[in-house]
């Protein structure tokens, strides 16, 4: 019996915790108790509730005291302390659960940070969250925000958006699946796949945040800015929409729709203002010319635009085991740089270069094109060339400036200024070695067709040696100075990389 009267204890305590404060009536021109309907209060005119701190406004309602809730019509308000302010046309609340659930044609919420307007709003003052199911809008100064569903805690000011999100703002407009906003800080966080989009550009990423005070964004998944005439890609980015600065990281991916590059790595850093990028770990630039691709790579990449009084132009650096490709043209050296104003590539310190089945080398190469096609060479001191004639023979030119001229993107015509020395192996009648021959003279003019040797002038009275196949020592076969590079040659664009 002692048991059983303590379990009801227990329960009859319960109950009483639960049943929550009484909700009381404050003010009304009229009362009346209607026991056809329940046990009910009837109150009319100017009617004011209060419970647990919050006074409750309407024209008319009904007082359920047993139920300790109300159901009140007309002009309704709701007001929390200072802070919280709601109205609507109709309220049902519960002094138990501290639950109101607010209709109307306009159901409005507004605190110092923001304003809310919807057809239902549910309001939980226990937990101090207000949610809707039936679509919303939200004004927080310059912003305004739409969703069908949304949550929002009053104690944190943090809102919880869901299902067609979209934020309006004077300089851009962003739609989104799932929205987190801090109306204190004016943070967005966003799930889910989310488009940005103003006058100068477009984001598209499936997760990040972003400042709208500071115009400041980090996108995660998936990462796509259009600016201007850019598209940059990564696996996540930053960027600055006010100073239009940007940060890429991972599986990056640049393109230029006017100029016509694409640039590669796993990290970029990109100033729109000034068109530039800074481009490192792994970086390819690639740019099209005469159906053809030529990939750039180097530890480091900066493109820029510059401009002088002859216009625009932009310039291209490499930095440090530079390589580069092209079908018919590859090339190695530790730093390059082109621009695109007269179409040169110039190459610094130990450069190589492979045409067709020439090799060139240098202390430095200027190579030109013209109408996206290989035009002319100028290698300035110790410069070299040779060309595989089979495994074991190689036509070598040198001299102290080498000059030459392409044909469809092949080298056509070599002129070599300042003691030039030649080594070629002519060929009878009938396409047999007839020897080798050894010439030098300060100034040569060589014909080549697909890199073999056609023909020799020599503009000064030279020297020449023509050495049966049987006397030529593995000593006379080679100039000095003679290196083949033609295994580290790129065979590809992947090889860039290795």
């Amino acid at each position: 019996m002692l048991i059983f009267l303590s379990f009801c204890f227990s329960i009859s305590s319960f109950a009483q915790e639960k049943k929550g404060k009484q909700i009381q009536i404050k003010k009304a021109k009229f009362l009346k108790y209607d026991t056809k309907i329940g046990d009910i209060n009837r109150l009319i005119g100017d009617v004011v509730f209060e419970h647990e701190g919050a006074l409750m406004y309407c024209d008319s309602a009904w007082l359920y005291d047993k139920e300790n809730k109300i159901r009140a019509f007309k002009n309704i308000r709701i007001n929390q302390g200072d802070t919280l302010f709601l109205w609507g046309d109709h309220l049902d609340y519960s002094g138990n659960t501290k639950l109101a659930k607010v209709t109307g044609k306009v159901v409005k919420l507004k605190d110092p940070k923001m304003e809310l307007t919807t057809t239902i709003l549910n309001l939980d003052r226990a937990k101090n969250i207000a949610y809707y199911t039936t679509g919303g809008t939200i004004v927080n100064d310059e912003n305004t925000l739409t969703s069908k569903k949304g949550f929002y805690n009053t104690s944190l000011k943090t809102f919880h958006f869901k299902d067609s999100v979209v934020l309006v703002n004077p300089d851009y407009t962003m739609n989104s699946d799932t929205l987190n906003y801090n109306t204190k800080t004016r943070i967005c966080y966003f799930q889910g796949p989310t488009t940005i989009v103003s006058d100068s550009s477009s984001i598209y990423c499936e997760n990040g945040l972003y400042n709208t005070v500071l115009d400041i964004a980090q996108f995660e998944e998936n990462a796509v800015l259009h600016s201007k005439n850019k598209l940059l890609k990564g696996d996540s980015l930053y960027y600055e929409a006010k100073n239009d600065l940007g940060e890429v990281f991972g599986n990056i991916f640049i393109h230029d729709t006017v100029d016509d590059y694409v640039i590669t790595g796993n990290y970029a850093w990109y100033n729109g203002k000034k068109d530039s990028a800074f481009v490192t770990l792994d970086p390819i630039y690639s740019i099209l010319q005469d159906g053809d691709t030529l990939h750039i790579h180097g530890d480091t990449l900066q493109s820029n635009k510059t401009k002088d009084k002859f216009g625009e132009y932009r310039i291209v650096r490499a930095y440090r085991g530079v390589k580069f490709y092209k079908t018919e043209l590859q090339g190695k050296c530790d730093s390059l740089a082109y621009s695109s104003r007269d179409s040169t590539l110039r190459m610094y310190r130990s450069p190589v270069l492979w045409n067709d089945s020439t090799q060139i080398v240098g202390d430095t190469i200027f190579l030109t094109m013209f109408k996206n096609k290989l035009d002319s060479l100028k290698v300035y001191s110790n410069s070299f060339m040779i060309s595989l004639v089979d495994p074991v023979k190689f036509n070598q030119i040198k001299g102290k400036v080498i000059f030459g001229k392409f044909g469809n993107n092949k080298l056509k015509r070599v002129f070599v200024n300042g003691n030039g020395q030649t080594i070629y192996y002519p060929k009878d009648d009938k396409n047999e070695f007839i020897g080798m021959n050894k010439s030098v003279s300060s100034y040569i003019a060589i014909r080549l067709n697909n890199g073999q040797v056609k023909g020799i002038s020599f503009l000064k009275k030279p020297e020449v040696k023509l050495l049966s196949l049987n006397k030529v020592s593995a000593e006379d076969s080679k100039l000095d100075g003679f290196k083949s590079y033609f295994e580290i040659r790129p065979k590809s664009k992947a090889d860039l990389l290795k």
